[in-house]
Protein backbone atom coordinates (compact mmCIF):
# COMPACT_ATOMS: atom_id res chain seq x y z
CA UNK A 1 0.00 0.00 0.00
CA UNK A 2 1.22 3.46 -0.86
CA UNK A 3 1.47 5.93 2.01
CA UNK A 4 2.77 9.44 0.67
CA UNK A 5 4.74 10.78 4.02
CA UNK A 6 3.54 14.45 3.97
CA UNK A 7 1.04 15.13 6.47
CA UNK A 8 -1.94 16.60 4.15
CA UNK A 9 -1.57 13.67 1.70
CA UNK A 10 -1.30 10.77 4.40
CA UNK A 11 -5.08 12.47 5.63
CA UNK A 12 -6.56 12.36 2.24
CA UNK A 13 -5.55 8.58 2.29
CA UNK A 14 -6.99 8.06 5.55
CA UNK A 15 -10.08 9.80 5.42
CA UNK A 16 -11.05 9.07 1.73
CA UNK A 17 -8.83 6.67 -0.08
CA UNK A 18 -6.45 3.64 0.23
CA UNK A 19 -4.47 2.47 -3.09
CA UNK A 20 -2.95 -0.93 -3.68
CA UNK A 21 -0.89 -1.72 -6.80
CA UNK A 22 1.02 -4.61 -8.48
CA UNK A 23 3.08 -3.30 -11.18
CA UNK A 24 3.24 -6.14 -13.86
CA UNK A 25 6.38 -7.55 -14.66
CA UNK A 26 6.48 -8.84 -18.55
CA UNK A 27 9.13 -11.54 -17.98
CA UNK A 28 7.92 -14.68 -16.26
CA UNK A 29 7.91 -13.92 -12.65
CA UNK A 30 6.58 -16.14 -9.54
CA UNK A 31 2.75 -15.64 -8.55
CA UNK A 32 1.28 -13.17 -6.49
CA UNK A 33 -1.38 -11.71 -4.54
CA UNK A 34 -2.31 -9.02 -2.51
CA UNK A 35 -5.34 -7.22 -0.97
CA UNK A 36 -6.28 -4.00 0.34
CA UNK A 37 -6.32 -4.77 4.01
CA UNK A 38 -4.93 -7.41 6.94
CA UNK A 39 -7.13 -10.09 5.59
CA UNK A 40 -4.56 -12.90 5.86
CA UNK A 41 -7.52 -16.16 5.26
CA UNK A 42 -8.40 -14.37 2.18
CA UNK A 43 -4.91 -13.95 0.82
CA UNK A 44 -4.23 -17.42 1.82
CA UNK A 45 -7.45 -18.78 -0.03
CA UNK A 46 -6.16 -16.80 -3.45
CA UNK A 47 -2.54 -18.01 -2.75
CA UNK A 48 -3.71 -21.69 -2.08
CA UNK A 49 -5.21 -21.25 -6.62
CA UNK A 50 -2.59 -19.58 -7.72
CA UNK A 51 0.21 -22.28 -6.25
CA UNK A 52 -1.75 -25.14 -5.04
CA UNK A 53 0.24 -28.02 -2.55
CA UNK A 54 -1.31 -30.68 -4.28
CA UNK A 55 -1.11 -30.11 -7.66
CA UNK A 56 1.22 -29.36 -10.64
CA UNK A 57 -1.55 -26.93 -12.30
CA UNK A 58 -1.79 -23.42 -11.70
CA UNK A 59 -4.94 -21.73 -11.12
CA UNK A 60 -5.89 -18.06 -12.65
CA UNK A 61 -5.53 -14.95 -11.59
CA UNK A 62 -9.35 -14.81 -11.88
CA UNK A 63 -10.25 -17.56 -9.51
CA UNK A 64 -7.59 -16.28 -7.17
CA UNK A 65 -9.23 -12.89 -6.45
CA UNK A 66 -12.41 -14.75 -6.57
CA UNK A 67 -11.19 -17.42 -4.08
CA UNK A 68 -10.16 -14.32 -1.97
CA UNK A 69 -13.06 -12.46 -2.18
CA UNK A 70 -15.41 -15.35 -1.66
CA UNK A 71 -13.59 -16.20 1.91
CA UNK A 72 -14.23 -12.17 3.13
CA UNK A 73 -17.72 -12.64 2.28
CA UNK A 74 -17.83 -15.52 4.51
CA UNK A 75 -15.95 -14.11 7.31
CA UNK A 76 -18.28 -12.81 10.19
CA UNK A 77 -15.47 -11.21 11.81
CA UNK A 78 -15.14 -9.02 8.68
CA UNK A 79 -17.85 -6.29 9.04
CA UNK A 80 -17.70 -4.80 5.96
CA UNK A 81 -17.85 -7.49 3.65
CA UNK A 82 -20.50 -9.67 2.90
CA UNK A 83 -23.62 -11.13 4.55
CA UNK A 84 -24.81 -9.49 7.97
CA UNK A 85 -23.41 -6.08 8.23
CA UNK A 86 -23.61 -2.67 6.50
CA UNK A 87 -27.43 -2.46 6.53
CA UNK A 88 -28.63 0.25 4.69
CA UNK A 89 -31.39 3.07 6.02
CA UNK A 90 -34.09 0.33 5.84
CA UNK A 91 -32.47 -1.94 7.61
CA UNK A 92 -31.09 -4.34 4.75
CA UNK A 93 -27.78 -5.48 3.74
CA UNK A 94 -26.87 -5.58 -0.09
CA UNK A 95 -23.89 -6.77 -1.79
CA UNK A 96 -21.22 -5.09 -4.38
CA UNK A 97 -18.35 -7.06 -6.25
CA UNK A 98 -16.75 -7.19 -9.40
CA UNK A 99 -13.92 -9.16 -10.88
CA UNK A 100 -11.96 -7.82 -13.89
CA UNK A 101 -9.64 -9.52 -16.52
CA UNK A 102 -6.57 -7.75 -17.04
CA UNK A 103 -6.06 -9.72 -20.57
CA UNK A 104 -9.09 -9.12 -22.27
CA UNK A 105 -10.40 -6.35 -20.04
CA UNK A 106 -13.67 -7.75 -19.91
CA UNK A 107 -15.81 -6.50 -16.52
CA UNK A 108 -18.76 -8.63 -14.77
CA UNK A 109 -20.00 -7.34 -11.60
CA UNK A 110 -23.22 -6.87 -10.05
CA UNK A 111 -24.75 -4.41 -7.11
CA UNK A 112 -26.86 -3.82 -4.67
CA UNK A 113 -27.90 -7.65 -4.64
CA UNK A 114 -29.77 -9.01 -2.38
CA UNK A 115 -30.35 -13.17 -1.40
CA UNK A 116 -27.28 -13.77 -2.47
CA UNK A 117 -24.22 -14.52 -0.37
CA UNK A 118 -21.39 -15.26 -2.86
CA UNK A 119 -21.51 -11.54 -4.85
CA UNK A 120 -17.62 -12.06 -6.65
CA UNK A 121 -18.61 -15.43 -7.62
CA UNK A 122 -21.44 -14.07 -9.02
CA UNK A 123 -19.69 -11.11 -10.66
CA UNK A 124 -17.62 -13.95 -12.07
CA UNK A 125 -20.63 -15.04 -13.74
CA UNK A 126 -21.34 -12.07 -15.33
CA UNK A 127 -18.12 -11.91 -17.09
CA UNK A 128 -17.98 -15.24 -18.70
CA UNK A 129 -21.32 -16.12 -19.20
CA UNK A 130 -22.99 -12.63 -20.52
CA UNK A 131 -22.20 -9.83 -22.48
CA UNK A 132 -22.70 -7.44 -19.92
CA UNK A 133 -20.88 -6.05 -17.47
CA UNK A 134 -22.84 -4.73 -14.86
CA UNK A 135 -25.93 -6.28 -13.24
CA UNK A 136 -28.30 -4.32 -10.43
CA UNK A 137 -30.72 -5.26 -7.43
CA UNK A 138 -33.14 -8.32 -7.45
CA UNK A 139 -32.42 -8.66 -11.56
CA UNK A 140 -28.93 -9.75 -10.70
CA UNK A 141 -29.94 -12.08 -7.56
CA UNK A 142 -32.58 -13.80 -10.56
CA UNK A 143 -29.61 -14.27 -12.82
CA UNK A 144 -27.76 -15.55 -10.01
CA UNK A 145 -30.50 -18.25 -9.00
CA UNK A 146 -30.44 -18.76 -12.48
CA UNK A 147 -26.70 -20.13 -12.68
CA UNK A 148 -27.66 -22.49 -9.86
CA UNK A 149 -27.03 -20.35 -6.60
CA UNK A 150 -29.31 -20.56 -3.49
CA UNK A 151 -30.99 -17.55 -2.14
CA UNK A 152 -29.61 -16.60 1.69
CA UNK A 153 -30.78 -14.11 4.29
CA UNK A 154 -28.33 -10.84 4.13
CA UNK A 155 -29.71 -9.61 6.85
CA UNK A 156 -28.94 -11.20 10.36
CA UNK A 157 -29.50 -10.08 13.86
CA UNK A 158 -26.57 -8.73 14.81
CA UNK A 159 -26.86 -6.18 11.53
CA UNK A 160 -30.76 -5.57 12.49
CA UNK A 161 -29.34 -4.98 16.43
CA UNK A 162 -26.85 -2.29 14.27
CA UNK A 163 -29.65 -0.47 12.31
CA UNK A 164 -32.07 -0.19 15.45
CA UNK A 165 -29.00 1.54 17.49
CA UNK A 166 -28.74 3.77 15.22
CA UNK A 167 -32.28 4.64 14.34
CA UNK A 168 -32.24 5.56 18.72
CA UNK A 169 -29.65 8.06 18.02
CA UNK A 170 -32.05 9.94 15.23
CA UNK A 171 -30.23 8.17 12.42
CA UNK A 172 -27.04 9.33 12.79
CA UNK A 173 -24.51 9.84 11.01
CA UNK A 174 -26.42 9.76 7.16
CA UNK A 175 -25.84 10.50 3.58
CA UNK A 176 -28.74 12.95 2.92
CA UNK A 177 -27.86 16.94 2.68
CA UNK A 178 -29.67 18.08 5.18
CA UNK A 179 -30.82 21.15 2.64
CA UNK A 180 -32.33 19.18 0.52
CA UNK A 181 -35.23 17.55 3.20
CA UNK A 182 -37.35 17.76 5.60
CA UNK A 183 -37.07 17.32 8.37
CA UNK A 184 -33.45 18.41 9.05
CA UNK A 185 -31.67 15.11 8.06
CA UNK A 186 -28.95 16.08 10.67
CA UNK A 187 -31.49 15.70 13.41
CA UNK A 188 -34.14 13.32 12.54
CA UNK A 189 -35.15 10.00 11.05
CA UNK A 190 -37.52 10.04 7.96
CA UNK A 191 -39.36 9.22 6.69
CA UNK A 192 -37.92 12.45 4.99
CA UNK A 193 -39.77 14.60 1.62
CA UNK A 194 -38.36 16.72 -0.76
CA UNK A 195 -37.99 20.30 -0.37
CA UNK A 196 -38.95 22.70 -2.86
CA UNK A 197 -37.71 22.12 -6.28
CA UNK A 198 -36.62 26.29 -6.24
CA UNK A 199 -35.17 25.80 -2.95
CA UNK A 200 -33.21 22.74 -3.96
CA UNK A 201 -31.42 24.63 -7.12
CA UNK A 202 -30.12 27.41 -4.75
CA UNK A 203 -28.15 24.60 -2.68
CA UNK A 204 -24.16 24.44 -2.76
CA UNK A 205 -23.28 22.01 -5.55
CA UNK A 206 -20.07 21.85 -4.58
CA UNK A 207 -20.45 20.73 -1.45
CA UNK A 208 -18.85 17.49 -1.38
CA UNK A 209 -18.31 16.68 2.12
CA UNK A 210 -17.87 13.43 2.85
CA UNK A 211 -19.21 11.22 5.78
CA UNK A 212 -16.83 10.63 8.51
CA UNK A 213 -15.28 7.14 7.88
CA UNK A 214 -13.85 4.33 10.53
CA UNK A 215 -12.04 1.43 9.93
CA UNK A 216 -15.94 -0.44 9.73
CA UNK A 217 -17.16 1.42 6.94
CA UNK A 218 -14.84 1.55 4.35
CA UNK A 219 -13.04 -1.70 4.77
CA UNK A 220 -14.30 -3.06 1.18
CA UNK A 221 -11.54 -6.08 -0.38
CA UNK A 222 -9.95 -5.30 -3.40
CA UNK A 223 -7.86 -8.11 -4.47
CA UNK A 224 -4.80 -8.07 -7.36
CA UNK A 225 -3.48 -11.29 -8.44
CA UNK A 226 -0.64 -12.18 -11.36
CA UNK A 227 -1.25 -15.95 -12.38
CA UNK A 228 1.74 -18.35 -13.51
CA UNK A 229 0.57 -17.47 -16.79
CA UNK A 230 1.38 -13.43 -16.68
CA UNK A 231 -2.15 -12.58 -16.76
CA UNK A 232 -4.01 -10.32 -13.91
CA UNK A 233 -7.21 -10.07 -12.10
CA UNK A 234 -8.71 -7.41 -9.57
CA UNK A 235 -11.47 -8.31 -7.42
CA UNK A 236 -13.64 -6.45 -5.09
CA UNK A 237 -16.67 -7.20 -3.03
CA UNK A 238 -18.41 -4.81 -0.36
CA UNK A 239 -21.93 -4.71 1.49
CA UNK A 240 -20.75 -0.85 0.88
CA UNK A 241 -21.46 1.84 3.49
CA UNK A 242 -23.50 1.68 6.92
CA UNK A 243 -26.93 3.14 6.32
CA UNK A 244 -26.44 4.38 2.99
CA UNK A 245 -29.54 5.82 1.03
CA UNK A 246 -31.49 2.56 -0.60
CA UNK A 247 -30.32 1.93 -4.33
CA UNK A 248 -26.89 3.25 -3.68
CA UNK A 249 -23.77 1.70 -5.30
CA UNK A 250 -20.17 2.09 -4.28
CA UNK A 251 -16.95 2.05 -6.53
CA UNK A 252 -16.59 -1.32 -5.64
CA UNK A 253 -18.53 -2.83 -8.75
CA UNK A 254 -17.42 0.03 -11.20
CA UNK A 255 -14.42 -0.77 -13.66
CA UNK A 256 -11.86 1.80 -13.01
CA UNK A 257 -12.83 3.30 -9.81
CA UNK A 258 -12.83 0.58 -7.72
CA UNK A 259 -10.54 -1.69 -9.45
CA UNK A 260 -8.24 -1.97 -12.87
CA UNK A 261 -6.13 -3.76 -14.57
CA UNK A 262 -4.38 -4.33 -17.82
CA UNK A 263 -1.63 -7.32 -18.27
CA UNK A 264 1.92 -6.21 -18.58
CA UNK A 265 0.90 -2.80 -17.37
CA UNK A 266 -0.12 -3.14 -13.49
CA UNK A 267 -3.65 -3.05 -11.59
CA UNK A 268 -4.78 -1.65 -8.82
CA UNK A 269 -7.85 -1.33 -6.47
CA UNK A 270 -9.03 1.02 -3.91
CA UNK A 271 -10.79 1.09 -0.84
CA UNK A 272 -12.40 4.11 1.01
CA UNK A 273 -15.34 7.16 0.17
CA UNK A 274 -16.62 5.32 -2.60
CA UNK A 275 -18.69 8.45 -3.91
CA UNK A 276 -15.62 10.42 -4.02
CA UNK A 277 -13.06 7.06 -5.92
CA UNK A 278 -16.23 7.17 -8.85
CA UNK A 279 -15.64 10.63 -9.82
CA UNK A 280 -12.44 10.90 -10.34
CA UNK A 281 -11.50 6.65 -11.23
CA UNK A 282 -8.59 6.55 -8.67
CA UNK A 283 -7.82 2.97 -10.22
CA UNK A 284 -7.74 4.09 -13.85
CA UNK A 285 -5.93 6.94 -13.44
CA UNK A 286 -3.07 4.63 -11.00
CA UNK A 287 -3.03 2.29 -14.03
CA UNK A 288 -2.99 4.78 -16.48
CA UNK A 289 0.17 6.21 -15.25
CA UNK A 290 2.06 2.91 -15.03
CA UNK A 291 1.09 2.37 -18.77
CA UNK A 292 3.19 5.89 -19.15
CA UNK A 293 5.89 4.69 -17.43
CA UNK A 294 5.92 6.12 -13.90
CA UNK A 295 7.03 4.31 -11.07
CA UNK A 296 4.05 2.68 -8.43
CA UNK A 297 4.71 5.14 -5.74
CA UNK A 298 4.53 8.26 -7.62
CA UNK A 299 1.73 6.74 -9.42
CA UNK A 300 -0.48 6.85 -6.47
CA UNK A 301 0.82 9.86 -5.32
CA UNK A 302 -0.14 11.57 -9.06
CA UNK A 303 -3.96 10.23 -8.49
CA UNK A 304 -4.20 10.96 -5.35
CA UNK A 305 -2.87 14.75 -6.01
CA UNK A 306 -6.19 14.92 -8.39
CA UNK A 307 -8.42 14.61 -5.24
CA UNK A 308 -6.49 17.01 -2.79
CA UNK A 309 -6.82 19.87 -5.87
CA UNK A 310 -10.24 19.79 -5.73
CA UNK A 311 -11.42 18.44 -2.60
Amino acid sequence: MMFNTTRRLFLLISLSTCLIIIESIEHQSPVIIVNTWPFSNATDAGWSVLSPSNSTVFGTSIDAVVAACTNAEDDPNIQSVGYGCSPDENGHTLLDAMVMDGKTMQAGAVASMPEIRQASQVAREVLFSTKHTLLVGQSAAEFAKSRGYQPAPLDTPKSHDLWVEWKKHNCQPNFRKPEAWIPDSTKSCGPYHPKQLKDINSLNLNDHTSNKLDIDNHDTIGVIALDAYGSMAVGTSTSGSKFKIPGRVGDSPIPGAGGYVVNNIGGAVATGDGDLMMRFLLSFQVVDYLRQGIGPTEACKRALRSVRSRV
